[in-house]
């Protein structure tokens, strides 16, 4: 793995995990079930995703207890992962002091789906990380992920009457930064610090039936309840037809 470009809010690593690795996270990937959602940001012309349910790891650092035990049966793609979300303090801080746990879902993003521009602003979160899954990608199929690498509060744009998205939206339109946009290569992984205005463009119809697969979480303060419905135990991903 290496480092092929980084800024202020984020980092690119390619060739992330091994052979071995990559091939077990994707098999995870593949027995997972879908669902089709429609865009958060807009609905009528963003296009729709499949989104799998989502998953907890646990950033544990204490004795041992039933909770570390469970991490330490983790497959190692995923503990992995968590390693290296903890090698990058100065984006998401100490792991078991600043953060203890990853919330993750894999996506898959069909030919005309996007997602339009925002931030992922929420209580606790302090990043995300995007690793990219499908087996080939063509860099005419775009679907890059777009990001405004500067400080949104920095950003000085009238938004008097804007809703919250389209605020956002005006930020990256207007910004004196230029715009980076990652092609979505297969085994890259990148690192994104909380609050970085953001978007995925469009998949071209040119991509046919490839999809654009990510393995998307978010680095957070705390695990959410163990009672939280909408979230698999890592033991129910494992095992998952």
């Amino acid at each position: 793995m290496n480092i092929v470009a980084s800024g202020a809010r984020y980092r690119v690593i390619d060739d992330f995990l091994p052979a071995n690795e990559l091939a077990e996270i994707r098999s995870l990937m593949k027995r997972r079930r879908f669902e089709e959602v429609a865009s958060v940001i807009y609905p009528e012309t963003d296009g729709h995703a499949f989104r799998s349910r989502g998953a907890v790891l646990r950033q544990d650092t204490g004795a041992p207890t039933a909770a570390s035990r469970e991490q330490d049966a983790q497959p190692a793609a995923f503990r992995t992962i968590l390693g290296e979300l903890g090698a990058h303090p100065d984006m998401f801080g100490v792991p078991g002091e600043d953060w203890s746990s990853v919330g993750f879902s894999f996506w898959q993003y069909p030919a005309g789906s996007r997602l339009g521009w925002h931030n992922d602003v929420a209580t606790g979160r302090l990043g995300e990380f995007v690793f990219f899954l499908h087996e080939e990608w063509r860099a005419s199929w775009a679907g890059e992920l777009v990001i405004l690498d500067a400080d949104p509060e920095a950003v000085d744009v009238d938004t008097t009457g804007m809703s919250a998205m389209e605020a956002v939206e005006a930020k990256a339109s207007m910004a004196s930064h230029a715009l980076t946009a990652i092609v979505p290569k297969p085994n890259r992984l990148v690192l994104v610090q909380e609050g970085t205005i953001h978007c995925i463009n469009r998949v071209d119809p040119t991509a046919g039936t490839t999809l654009r697969q990510t393995m998307t979480g978010f680095v957070a303060g705390a695990a959410p309840e163990p009672g939280q419905r909408s979230v698999d135990r890592l033991t129910s991903l494992l095992g998952s037809a």
